[in-house]
């Protein structure tokens, strides 16, 4: 006796959509999707806005009075130096909070002026400034050519040359937050689909389903339709980012630039779509509920090994387990983005990557689609996967 529907093998768009406008309904029009999809929001938001105070560079304001500016040479890095007239106006600027620490240069010394709160930026600064004029000074009492000298000493100055691709710890841990963030709505999202197919088992809805549509057809309407919904919080998550942004007054250089979102968004489906499809094949193993955690072990497992990975390497992305297992599903589906967010992995690999991902993807559908129609109408005690197969 045929299963109902099973006569026909190739599904039909028309029954499809049907299935995945109803699914699409019964996950989004829930209190629990609002509330997952406002928190996503605020944590993504509190991320960008967190990882941009500990990116933010603070400056110094150093006042320098009594002699021109130049003459205390280069600035330390971070330092911002400005010129005033005499120690009445250093003295005014210091105590008013108009600047972090003054030179003042009188009677052949310099003469040091911070507060009680100055910063230890501003104090350095200062004191580099003045042990420069100081030693400009003994250089000249011994008829030396300062000119001459910052000449030679310029054209003697050493070569920075760096070796192989580093990115900051900030900028690499940014990037790595918002990926496992964002990946860890596949376990997620993978969970609604497996317990929207069990309780469709266990209240015989699938019955009634099926009296119309083949397994294959509600298998991909069902998948496509939380896919979207997904998808919806994959954008409210960008949204976040992109209003983060916007309300600080510099760009967060920590955070991922939006082609680097975009690489990581087309990641995200390309690996939500292989497990989305396992994540169905699990739920229809089984007919209760409480029996659902026991076939999901192995599948979330899976899904969990790539966010452990991309933990691991985010130390050392050069690492040469790194270069192996970024082709390897479903690993290449967390270590691509997080290696394209800090830019040290070329197109050519990412192409590699992603045409080894999809044809595991394509395998992973046909043996979740035969599961799925293999299991889906059993009732009664779970199904083993090797059972499922061989059916």
């Amino acid at each position: 006796m045929k299963r109902p529907g099973s006569e026909r093998h190739t599904p039909r768009p028309a029954r499809v959509r049907l299935v995945y406008v109803r699914e699409l309904r019964a996950r989004m029009m829930t209190r629990g999707y609002v509330v997952s999809l406002a928190l996503l929001s605020l944590i993504t938001f509190g991320l960008v806005i967190g990882f941009s105070l500990m990116g933010h560079t603070t400056s110094a304001t150093v006042a320098v009075c009594g002699t021109p500016a130049p003459a205390l040479g280069t600035a330390p890095p971070g330092v911002r130096v400005t010129s005033c007239d005499g120690m009445p106006r250093a003295r005014g600027l210091v105590r008013d909070n108009d600047a972090d620490a003054a030179v003042v240069v009188g009677a052949g010394r310099a003469s040091l002026l911070t507060r009680a709160d100055t910063s230890d930026q501003a104090r350095a600064g200062a004191e580099a400034l003045a042990r420069t004029w100081a030693g400009n000074q003994a250089l000249l009492r011994q008829d030396v050519d300062l000119g001459r000298l910052a000449r030679d000493t310029e054209a003697a100055a050493p070569t920075s040359v760096t070796v192989g691709k580093s990115v900051g710890s900030l900028q690499l841990g940014a990037a790595a937050s918002l990926i496992i963030v964002l990946f860890m709505q596949i376990v997620n999202q993978g969970s609604v689909i497996a317990q929207g197919v069990v309780e469709e088992k266990s209240t015989r809805v699938v019955e009634v389903l099926l009296a119309t549509l083949t397994p294959l057809e509600l298998l991909v309407g069902k998948v496509a339709g939380i896919v979207t919904a997904g998808m919806v919080q994959v954008a409210a998550m960008l949204g976040a980012v992109v209003g983060a942004q916007s309300v600080l007054s510099e760009p967060a250089t920590a955070m991922p630039g939006p082609r680097a979102l975009l690489v990581t968004v087309l990641w995200f489906l390309l690996t939500f779509a292989m497990f989305a499809s396992l994540y169905a094949a699990a739920g229809s193993l089984v007919s209760r509920p409480e029996d659902l955690q026991g076939v999901l072990t192995p599948v979330m497992l899976l899904a969990l090994a790539p966010v452990g990975a991309a933990t691991a390497a985010a130390a050392q992305l050069s690492a040469p387990w790194v270069s192996v297992a970024q082709y390897v599903p479903p690993f290449s589906g967390l270590l691509m983005p997080l290696k394209a967010s800090v830019g040290t992995v070329t197109v050519q690999e990412q192409m590699a990557a992603a045409g080894i991902l999809l044809a595991v993807t394509a395998c992973c559908m046909v043996l979740a689609a035969r599961i799925y129609r293999n299991s889906v109408l059993r009732v009664g005690a779970p199904v083993r996967w090797r059972q499922a197969l061989a059916a």
